[in-house]
């Protein structure tokens, strides 16, 4: 396993911890056995779990740029692009932040979010681009695209502060917004 795919693989295997347990039982020794390192070889790339959280908050937002630009450039059509855009959102958050991310660690998730807030919203009204010009909001000149990126995306985060049972509602809720039938 080459120095780059090992990295990668603690951060998957760091990420799925605090999924499923929180920030706060995330061991060091716990992400280097589930990535299937030994703990030193861990140590040389993340030296303290700080430099590990540090890490991975910039591996999701990466993780969440690259799964965006795949979705976006496989379509010709802005209303198509918005629409993969918009499921993609639902579904990289139900994967990102896990079943209950609230119950895990409220303080985390919260933390989370916010610090997440202003890399999606560039990377979504970059990648998008003239694709936003679909809102209908932003055709009316009452929104900025950015201003539609954030809302989409601060509505997707709320799903997850206040969930609803059926991520296909939440799907829903955000095509009728954008003008998508």
């Amino acid at each position: 396993m080459g120095e780059s795919a090992s990295s990668e693989a603690v951060l998957a295997a760091a990420m799925r911890a605090i999924a499923e347990r929180g920030p706060e039982k995330l061991t060091m020794s716990a992400v280097a056995k589930s990535a299937g390192l030994s703990r030193p070889t861990l140590y040389r790339w993340f030296p303290t779990k700080a430099d590990l959280l540090l890490a991975l908050g910039k591996y999701a937002e990466e993780q969440f740029d690259a799964g965006l630009r795949t979705l976006v450039e496989e379509r010709r059509e802005p209303a198509d692009r918005l629409d993969a855009a918009l499921r993609y959102l639902v579904s990289y958050l139900d994967e990102a932040m896990g079943s209950d991310p609230i119950g895990v660690d409220l303080a985390f998730a919260l933390k989370s979010l916010a610090a997440s807030l202003d890399p999606h919203v560039e990377a979504l009204a970059r990648l998008l681009g003239d694709s936003l010009a679909q809102v209908p909001a932003v055709r009316s000149g009452a929104l900025s695209p950015e201003g539609a990126a954030e809302l989409f995306l601060r509505l997707a985060y709320s799903h997850y502060l206040l969930p609803h049972e059926d991520s296909e509602t939440l799907l829903a809720n955000l095509q009728a917004l954008a003008g998508i039938d």
